[in-house]
This record gives C-alpha cells, structure tokens and sequence, in this order.
C-alpha cells in the first residue's frame, strides 16, 4: 500500500483531537506527523528542542479559521491516498483496499473533509477583524543562489522562512559554473545533505560544503533553534572570500511575519436582503478571498505602455519617455531620484523574460535591493528559457534578499498518465506587482492579465542582437517558447496603502506554500452578521486543492446574471459545469456578448487553441454575440467580464479548463454600478476594435477526435 503514512495518521490523530482545538498540543505531533518529528538528522531539532519551539495548531479563539483550514487539509489528503493507491476516480473500489488503517483513516479524512462538498462555507460566530496564524503545517523550500565570483563587499543576508513550517529546507545552488566553498557556523542546530547523504552539526561547530557548478546543490535543514548563521564564500576568482548571513525571517523581521501570517474575518450579511449576485459575491466560499474592501478610484490601464509604466513608476517613481520605450535599449540610463523608499517588493507573474521589458524591471529591482528591501519573485519554471534563468538567478545570487521560486508541480510518484503530463502545463497565473513604501503613499499594487513580456508592450520584436544576455524572441506558431505575439492586456492599479497591504498578505498565502503539494492556506473565513465594509473582493484560486472553488464561483455569477453578461476574453474552452451554466442563462433570456479572439496565431500551441474557439463559435455562434478583436497585428489578452451593469471581474482568468482545472490565478471582483460605469468605456473601446465572428467555421476532424479526450480539453 502505497498511503502517505506519516501525514495521514497524522490528520487522523487530530480527528479525535478535533473539538480540543487550543488545548496546548504540540503541532509537529498534530500536523507534521511521524515524518518531520522522526528525522533528527534532517530536522536538527532533538524532542525536547520541538516541543520547546514548536507553535501550536490551535489557539483560543481561533478554532473556526482551523477547522476550515483542517477540512481543506484533510480533503487534499483524501484526493493524495487516492491518488497513491488507485482508487474512487482513479478506478479502484476503495472497499477493495484489505487494509483496516486505510478504511478507518479514509473514513475519519472523509468525514473532516466534509463541508468541503459544499460551494459556500457557513458563516460562523464571533468577532470580524483581522487574526494570525501560526499553526505549524508546510513544508519550506526556499533557494539561496551563490555567485561563487562575488568580491568581498558588506555581508549580504538570506532570510528563511520558518514560519508555519513543520519542516524548513534551503536548498543552496549556484548561479554559476565556477565551484564555490562555503564555510561557517550557526547558533542552532543544523543538519546538510549531499550527494544523498546527511550530517549533523552541532550549534556554534564549523560546517563546510563545496558546490562544483551550477548543477549541483546542497539542502540546509535549520533547527528551530537556529535563528543566525555566519559564512563565507570563496572560490578561485574570490579566494578570500564574502560575507553571508542566513538568518531566520519570522525573528528578523517580525512586522513582515506579521503581514505573512495575517487572515480575515469577513461579515457577510444576512441573505435574506440581498439578490442572487449579491449573495454570491459576499458568500463565504473554499476559493481564498479578502474581506470585502472599498474600490476606491483605481487606475484603469488600458494602453500597453500605461500598463509598463504603471509597474516602473511604482519602483523608480517617475514612468518612462516615449522616446525612451521608442528607442528600446535596455541599458538606457534610470533615474532615481523620485524612487520611493520601499519595505517589501513582490511581483508574482506567469513569465519574467530576459528582453527589453525583463532587463528595465530587473534593473529596478537591482536599485532597491541595493538598499536592503526584501524582494519575492515568482515565476513558472517551465515557460522560462535560459537566458531568462540566468537573469533572474544572477540577480538572486548577487542580492541575497531577492528570493525566487520557480514554480513548477510534480505529481505523485505513480500517479495517472495525464497528471504526470499535466507536469508540462500547469503554471503559475497569478499576475501581481505590489510594492510597499516606507511613505505609505507611495505603495502600489497592479493586478490584471499582463506578464513581464515585450510582447505586451511592442508590436514587432526589437533587436536585442547588442545585448548576448538577452533573448531574442521572436514571432513564431506552434509549440515554442520562443513565441512573440503583441498582446493587448488589461491591468488596475490600487495606491489606498489599506488595500495595498491586504493584497500582498493574500499573495503571502501563495509564497508560504507547502513546498510538496503547494497548497495555500485560506485568507478569510465568513462571519455571521456585520456590514461589509467594501465592494471588492481579490481572489486566488489554486483549483487542483481547494475543489475547483473557482469553477463553482464563475458558475454561480453566470447562474446570478438576469440581464446582460458582457466578456472579454480570448480563449473560449469552457468546462462542462461552465457551460452548463452558460446554456441556463441564454434559456432564462440573459444577453451575452463577448469580445474574443478566434485566431490564435502567436500563442504557443496557436493552432490548438484556435481549434477550440471555433468549436465555441460552432455551439454558441447563433445564441452569443460573439466578435473577434481585431486590431492590426495584435493579440487580444484581456480578462474582463461584467454582469447586469453591476458586478465587474478583472483577472489574469482566461475562460477555458486549464484556468478552472490546472493553473493558479487571481483577480478582483468588483459589485459596483459607479464601477461597471468607469468600466463600460474600456469594454467600448474593445468592441469598437472587433467584427462580428462569422459561425461558419471549419474546424479538422483530427481537431475534432482529440478534443474528444476530456484531458486534452483540460490541458488547452
């Protein structure tokens, strides 16, 4: 039997333990299991030294946000044992299964996991308002790049982060090929394994390791004592070495623990008074959202470079000239003079590239993390290229506050063929610049569909051929990563600091992942009674663990709709629930009207994907009004849709199975008229731009026979 032992006993032991949440125990026994709490040699922590340190699950007051969270925990389990042995959806009877622990373990997982069946989560008692979680239940994978030529300078400093963490792992590599020597010591325990063995060292004992080149590496397992390590980095090009200080965030840096551990309690009014719409925007629901905010006067940013300009501005203070974008020279001299001071960066999107666009955000960020401000990068690890690598882990190497994570999702070992296929295709979709000033004036945050991609703000690639760091993409069909279409996006940007903070300590749910199945923890939880003191909602969706909460979520606004549902989008591959859904509202009389884009040329897999639009058309030609975006040489990328002229959802969402079914996103929900009304003129302004879709399609039966394969649908 192949079950996950450890972990799974150990949600089972807290199934007895279940109503005594905040009675004191020990969270690597609740949570961690046997695996974390049994390994000394990889946790560095003796029993005593756990229980000492270790944070508990419950705490007083706190036990409706726990069990939300354990009923997610358990149900991700339930779908891991499945998964693993073969079983419900993957063919296998679970009666089937001759083993007595399996039965009572899945019966106990299944009856935590329960509410987790329902699309709305029930209110609960008790007070609105923020709280903090300190539950100790992820993995921490975090990577410290070495630059093996660095020159002796002032100590840089690595934070890991511990927090929540039932066990902490820094995998060191380099950035480099040349080999590297590092030496130092800790004032906690920890342990080192290379090349597939382990060691221990003792706190205050020298430790030693060699990294040959930039394939190898070495994991570093703090203890939970350890909160500083002191080394040294030497290498041929730099025998006498730099400095490094690899400290222990949640104790250096207490206020960014504070935004990391944050959540809500979000009032939800009594639905009595409220319409359909109105109940399905304040419901409490799986899918992880903030409380209801104010919207405020964001701004719109329609044109390409209003959307770059919006992200140099928010670092460097002042945008760039039009000359100075028409130029395109990568290297041209930034000023810094207005930049503001800033505490935290975080930019989370699909791809970080290595060209124009790349060269001047990462130049930016270079400035501040000069200066000491912590910096998270996120990217997906499978749609970058070399080039793109190497910038990103130069940067990392040379700033040790810069921390990147490459996402990338691995599916169990034995898992069916199209999960371990789906390891090709599922991304990271979360598209967010937040920026957090020491003037609270001065921090921003830009959601919407863009990526850090000339392509969104040039027609035709520019020539980086002076530039051999650089990548040359250019305009390519078919499966290539050296694609290059120019897109037209849409993005909003918040400057109200209460908003600014909100949004980045949701997108922390996602960077203190667990490093082995990458679920997120919720942000809020619904509490009965209150008035929401907002008319806009963020949202991340992880769909592969929170139960596909978002696909339910857009399922429920389309079943709400009465009047009219406007839509830009350019990938038209709904689900079967979503269209469904769709086919119900055209039935009751609801008018739906999208502005897509029919060909696809440009985008990797364009010609699949253009299959798949025309299949749309082909069903909903005569019943949708549906009109392709039709601006010389440009590729619609927009994520809009609007209901009844009062609900408007701005998102990185396209509306096919790959966003609902296999890759994270976010976006903002907005349910307001005097919104929807700043908003009409952007959707104008892209009907304007659009013919009518002729229904006569002609669509290659070779098309037709693989869209028939319900997991091919999901991968597109």
């Amino acid at each position: 039997m192949k079950v996950r032992t450890a972990f799974v006993l150990a949600l089972f032991g807290l199934a007895a333990l279940a109503g005594c949440a905040g009675a004191g125990h020990n969270a690597c026994d609740l949570l961690a299991g046997q695996e974390a709490c049994a390994r000394p040699s990889l946790s560095a922590s003796t029993p005593g030294e756990q229980v000492a340190a270790a944070q508990f699950f419950g705490k007083a007051g706190d036990s409706d946000y726990e069990r939300r969270f354990l009923a997610l925990l358990a149900h991700n389990q339930l779908g891991a044992m499945d998964r693993a042995n073969g079983t419900g959806p993957f063919g296998r009877n679970r009666r089937d299964v001759q083993n007595r622990d399996f039965q009572a373990i899945y019966s106990t997982l299944r009856q935590l996991a329960g509410p987790v069946a329902n699309a709305h989560l029930p209110p609960t008692g008790g007070s609105t308002g923020d709280g903090h979680f300190y539950g100790r239940w992820r993995v921490s994978q975090q990577t410290l790049y070495i630059d093996a030529a660095a020159r002796p300078s002032a100590p840089k400093v690595f934070d890991f982060s511990g927090l929540q963490a039932r066990s902490t792992e820094i995998v060191v590599r380099q950035a480099g090929e040349e080999p590297a020597d590092i030496e130092g010591s800790c004032d906690g325990a920890l342990a080192l394994r290379a090349a597939g063995a382990s060691r221990t060292v003792a706190a205050g004992a020298a430790f030693h390791f060699r990294l040959s080149g930039e394939a190898d590496t070495v994991s570093l397992f703090p203890g939970d004592s350890l909160n500083r390590c002191t080394a040294r980095i030497r290498s041929r090009l730099a025998p006498n070495g730099a400095s490094l200080i690899i400290r222990r965030e949640e104790t250096a840096d207490p206020a960014l623990a504070s935004l990391d551990s944050r959540y809500q309690r979000c009032p939800v009014p009594n639905g009595a008074g409220l319409d359909a719409l109105q109940r399905a925007f304040y419901a409490g629901r799986w899918l992880s959202q903030t409380c209801a905010i104010p919207i405020g006067e964001p701004r719109l940013l329609r044109k390409s470079r209003d959307g770059f300009n919006a992200k140099v501005e928010a670092l460097m203070g002042a945008p760039l000239s039009d000359a100075a974008i028409d130029k395109g020279d990568p290297e041209l001299p930034l000023d810094f003079s207005k930049a503001p001071r800033l505490k935290l960066i975080y930019l989370s999107s699909l791809e970080f590239k290595a060209d124009f666009s790349g060269r001047v955000i990462e130049r930016l960020i270079r400035h501040h993390a000069a200066l000491g401000t912590k910096v998270r990068i996120m990217v997906t690890d499978v749609l970058e290229r070399d080039k793109d690598d190497d910038m990103l882990h130069r940067l990392a190497a040379e700033f040790p506050n810069v921390e990147l994570q490459e996402y990338r999702w691995r599916a169990d070992h034995g898992a069916p063929i199209d999960e371990q296929l789906s390891q090709l295709h599922k991304v990271h979709h979360v598209k967010m610049l937040a920026t957090l000033a020491r003037d609270p004036a001065r921090s921003r945050v830009i959601i919407g569909g863009r990526n850090i991609h000339d392509g969104f703000l040039f027609h035709q690639p520019i020539d980086l051929s002076r530039y051999p760091d650089l990548e040359q993409y250019g305009k390519t069909d078919g499966f290539s990563l050296n694609y290059y279409s120019n897109w037209s996006d849409f993005d909003i940007e918040f400057a109200d600091q209460a908003t600014v903070e909100t949004l980045a300590a949701h997108l922390s749910t996602i960077w203190l992942r667990d490093a082995d199945t990458n679920l997120a923890r919720p942000f809020s939880i619904p509490v009965r009674g209150g008035r929401p003191r907002g008319n806009a909602r963020h949202f991340i969706s992880v769909p592969y663990e929170d139960d596909h909460a978002l696909e339910a979520y857009f399922v429920e606004l389309v079943d709400a709709a009465q009047h009219h549902i406007q839509i830009v989008n350019p990938y038209l591959n709904l689900t079967p629930s979503l269209a469904l859904a769709f086919d119900r509202a055209l039935a009751r009389g609801v008018k739906i009207d999208i502005v897509g884009r029919i060909d696809l040329k440009g985008d990797i897999g364009g010609k699949f994907l253009t299959a798949l639009n025309k299949l749309f058309v082909e069903k909903y030609g005569d019943r949708i009004d549906i009109r392709e975006f039709k601006a010389p040489d440009v590729v619609l990328h927009s994520k809009i849709m609007m209901i009844d002229e009062r609900l408007v959802a701005i998102s990185s969402v396209n509306l096919n199975n790959r966003s609902f079914l296999h890759d994270s996103e976010n976006g903002m929900m907005v349910l307001d008229p005097a919104f929807y009304a700043r908003m009409k003129p952007v959707y104008d302004d892209y009907l304007a731009r659009s013919n009518p879709v002729s229904t006569n399609v002609t669509i290659p039966w070779a098309y037709r026979l693989l869209f028939d394969e319900a997991w091919v649908r999901q991968a597109f």
